[in-house]
Formats: structure tokens, C-alpha cells, sequence
């Protein structure tokens, strides 16, 4: 079995493909305020493009995943100025997604892309975008993911002359799926090799898809796309490890290729944290009192990830200490840390850990009792149960110092003083000596 890695990245909503010469850093572009529906299950396309090839023939197709039946995704190819000469090369399906040759590519062509790169192989990046209806005009984002053509200045390989993988697969395709948990289902990518369609007319060329455990995954056999079948829970699996594997069928014989495909589940904020133990801390301070003094460890639990950049706007957690107390506020803060571990079923989830912290020093005679309140809320949760109360039991006990009132008497003889200059007078000769020894 001839197999090969095909990877796909996550595009988040309403994402634009990026046409530009040079490769850039993978941003996210939202087209507007509220449209959290549409977004590209990968980040690049790749495919290849040979001399001969006629208009009308189809590229490759894009997919976006959908936030619920009723949406209705809107494909356009945008160019900025320095290639928008090529615009007319290409043409992007609104309904589809499928890109097509708008002329039959030519020797003239390849030289004319030659004034762009050179080589044997020159590329081409196009950029693509999503949006729920139609735009009033269009406008290319600064984001950077592709549409990439390679170009061959040679007429495509005949069927005898074509490995069963490349009729089946792109060879150069290197992203990974990613698809947000909670979403509708639908296609998230074609699998059949469109420039290839006509390669070998007498083949039949079909797909399936395979797992080791329950995997809602697909083959549309009559479009040849791959679906995802039903809502995702990523707390349930992170990720899919599939297998799609193409069965190539000729009079003669049956030959199977297979490529292994690592579909990722993408998290939202779709559970509330909570206590899995105690939300109350017994803490008594009695030496340790100095400022930046740690006390107590309450944990909350969410079964969601937190990001570690703050601009992300997934898990927010904002705690507030609801004690009015004006002695209390300048004298304890609680600072949190969160990591992340695995359940049992290997599912990474976040702890936070909670403690009370001293603003300043306490002084050795304070004593008194405090309960603090600490009110931690999961501002992006959705739902009602979306804070947790902690209770820090605070007991400060004085630090007694004391000296004992004893009298020490001690008896000295009268020649205590001449016996003091003696042994000054011995100490200073053994220090002379070894001095003159070490000379």
C-alpha cells in the first residue's frame, strides 16, 4: 500500500485566502461584526498545473464549514494589482467553491509567468474569501492563506505514465483539518483530484474513509467529498486519526492507495468550571507574615482549554474580591495559575489554582479573624452557572517575643586579670612563629 501525509490547518471564520508571491505569516481575517459561521477548514490548497490544460477544466475545490442550515457560503477570487493581469486566467464558483480555467494554458503563458520566478516550476498564489451573502465590493485582506498553483511547462502525463497516488492524491498537500466542536456538519474537503478527472477515462476511481474507534466521517459518493457527519465534542476526542484510502479500478486489476488524515477538534467555551473537592480554605497566619505571602490552594476545574495569549476571546476569567472591607482590600489579594492535564480518556482540560496572597507586611501583634469571599467568573460561558464562590477562613495570630528576666553570676579569682595578659601574650607569640615559618 502506497500511502503519503496529507495535512490540513485551521482557517477561523470567515477567512480569506491570501494571493501573494512570497509566503507569509498565517493570520485570521473576520469579515464582519457577528458573522461567527463560515470558516475554511484548511489554510492552503495546493495543485498542479500543466501546459495544454483547456478552459473550463476544474482546479481543486474550497470548502467551508457552515454554523447551521440556513447559511449559504459566497466564494470569490480577489487579486491585488501587481497580478491582477492573471485575473482572467482563473475563475472561482460563487455556489461551489470549484476553481476553474477561464483560457487553455500555453507555452506563451509559462513564458510570460517567467517574468514572476524562475525555475522549471513557478507558482502561483491566488487568494480566495468566504462571506454569508453577496458583497457590494470586494477588498483582499492583508491574511496569508493560499491558493497555490504550480506551474509545469510540460503537457500533463498520460494515464500509463501517471502513479496511482498522484491520480488519486496531490502530492504536495500539507495541512491538517480543523474543525470547531458544536458545529453543523457538512463536506470539508474533495478528495477526488479534479485536474485528474480525465487523466484515465476507463478507470474507476473511488473513496472511502476508515478508522480505528466511532469516527462521524464520510465519502459522499457521488460528490467524492469528504463530510464530517455529525456535531463534534472535542471533550469527547481531540482528534481523529483517519485513514482515506482510493480504489483504483481497471478490467484488469484493483489497486488501493491509502494516505493516514489527523482531523483536530478546535474548542469553544461550552462548559462552565467548577469545584472537584472543597471551595473553602482554612488559612492561619502566624510567623510567615511577611508581603508577597502565599496561603491556601483552592482549585477550579474547566473542562474547556484557555489560551495563553490574551487576545484570544475564549475563557476569560475574571475573579473579584466581593469583601468591602477596606482593611482586608489593602491587605490580600488572591492570584491565580492555571495549567493544563489529561483525564483518564486523555482529554486535556484546564486547573486553576487559587491562593491568598499578603499586599504587606502584618504587623506581630495583629490579631483577628477574616472570611473572604472570591467570586470567579468564566466571562465568555454562555450559560448561567458560569461562576464559581470560593471561601478563604483567615485566622491571625499575634507573634509573642519575650526575654526571660534571669540574673547569670559568675565567680572570678583575683588573678583572672594577670592570667588574662598571659594568654595574650602566648596567642600573640604562636601567631608570630607562623608567620616566620610560612617566610
Amino acid at each position: 500500500m502506497l500511502s503519503f501525509v496529507i495535512k490540513l490547518l485551521k482557517i477561523p471564520c470567515d477567512f480569506f485566502f491570501f494571493f501573494s508571491q512570497t509566503s507569509g505569516y498565517f493570520t485570521s481575517g473576520f469579515l464582519s461584526t457577528g458573522v461567527t459561521g463560515l470558516y475554511f477548514p484548511q489554510n492552503e490548497y495546493i495543485e498542479t498545473l500543466y501546459v495544454g490544460q483547456p478552459a473550463g477544466s476544474p482546479i481543486l475545490q474550497v470548502h467551508a464549514m457552515l454554523d447551521g442550515d440556513s447559511e449559504r457560503p459566497h466564494f470569490y477570487l480577489c487579486f491585488i494589482s501587481s497580478l491582477r493581469a492573471y485575473s482572467s486566467w482563473f475563475q472561482l464558483d460563487v455556489g461551489t467553491g470549484v476553481l476553474s480555467l477561464n483560457k487553455t494554458l500555453e507555452e506563451s503563458d509559462f513564458a510570460q509567468l517567467c517574468e514572476l520566478d524562475a525555475g522549471p516550476f513557478l507558482i502561483l498564489f491566488l487568494h480566495a474569501m468566504v462571506l454569508p451573502n453577496v458583497p457590494r465590493k470586494l477588498k483582499c485582506p492583508s491574511s496569508s492563506a493560499r491558493i497555490v498553483l504550480d506551474f509545469v511547462n510540460a503537457t500533463m502525463p498520460r494515464c500509463g505514465q501517471t502513479d496511482m497516488k498522484e491520480l488519486c492524491f496531490p502530492h504536495r498537500d500539507t495541512s491538517n483539518p480543523h474543525i470547531m466542536e458544536n458545529r453543523f456538519p457538512g463536506a470539508l474537503r474533495q478528495l477526488r483530484r479534479l485536474t485528474r478527472l480525465h487523466v484515465c477515462p476507463n478507470y474507476t476511481i473511488s473513496y472511502s474513509v476508515e478508522s480505528d474507534g466511532p469516527a462521524p466521517f464520510a465519502v459522499n459518493e457521488n460528490s467524492t467529498e469528504l463530510v464530517v457527519t455529525a456535531p463534534l465534542d472535542r471533550e469527547e476526542n481531540e482528534c481523529y486519526r483517519l485513514l482515506l484510502v482510493c480504489t483504483v479500478r481497471t478490467d484488469a486489476v484493483v489497486t488501493k492507495v491509502g494516505t493516514p488524515l489527523d482531523v483536530f477538534v478546535n474548542d469553544e467555551d461550552d462548559n462552565a468550571p467548577y469545584v472537584n473537592g472543597t471551595d473553602t480554605a482554612d488559612v492561619t497566619i502566624s510567623f510567615n507574615r511577611t508581603k508577597g505571602g502565599s496561603f491556601g490552594a483552592l482549585f477550579v476545574f474547566d473542562r474547556d482549554l484557555t489560551p495563553i495569549f490574551p487576545v484570544e476571546s475564549q475563557n476569560k476569567y475574571v475573579g473579584t474580591l466581593l469583601n468591602s472591607d477596606p482593611w482586608i482590600k489593602e491587605t490580600f489579594d488572591v492570584k491565580d495559575t492555571f495549567s493544563e492535564k489529561k483525564t483518564h480518556g486523555g482529554i486535556r482540560e484546564t486547573v486553576y489554582d487559587y491562593k491568598l496572597v499578603l499586599k504587606k507586611n502584618l504587623n506581630v501583634t495583629e490579631n483577628r479573624t477574616l472570611f473572604l469571599d472570591y467570586l470567579v467568573n468564566d466571562t465568555t460561558y454562555p450559560g448561567l452557572e458560569g461562576t464559581v464562590l470560593l471561601h478563604f477562613n483567615v485566622t491571625i495570630l499575634p507573634v509573642h517575643i519575650g526575654f526571660p528576666n534571669t540574673t547569670q553570676v559568675f565567680t572570678v579569682a583575683r588573678r583572672a586579670a594577670v592570667y588574662a595578659q598571659v594568654a595574650q601574650l602566648l596567642k600573640n607569640s604562636f601567631v608570630s612563629s607562623h608567620y616566620m615559618q610560612f617566610n
